[in-house]
């Protein structure tokens, strides 16, 4: 059977390789701030109408159905939903194409990404 030849420089060494871990949780602030709208009209709802207005301020922000008037209305629509789009689009944009979540991240700055 043949001998096992190793580089000389490595023999004897063990070789380890660096890993990148995991930076840990993070949030994204785009998308925490295109749900404010959504949460304000919720609580809202849920200042004038108990749990019932809660539900039907969540179920309209985001269908546009209003359940007490049983119509559709597009302000719900435009308050609810929009934001949140948006929100997504501004985390991807930023995060993907500029780069500012990997610089923030390189920089360190804990717990928070855009």
């Amino acid at each position: 059977m043949a001998k096992r030849r190793t580089h000389p420089y490595f023999a004897g060494r063990r070789i380890t390789t660096r890993r990148r871990g995991n930076g840990g949780m993070t949030i994204p602030l785009a998308i925490i701030a295109g749900f404010m709208p959504l949460g304000i009209r919720a609580y809202n709802g849920y200042k004038a109408n108990g749990t019932v207005g809660l539900g039907d301020g969540i179920t309209s922000g985001l269908t546009g159905y209003s359940v007490f008037s049983k119509t559709f209305e597009w302000k719900a629509l435009v308050q609810g939903l929009l934001p949140i789009l948006a929100g997504l689009l501004v985390h991807k944009y930023v995060g993907g194409q500029l780069g500012l979540n990997r610089a923030l991240s390189g920089a360190k700055v804990p717990l928070l990404r855009i």
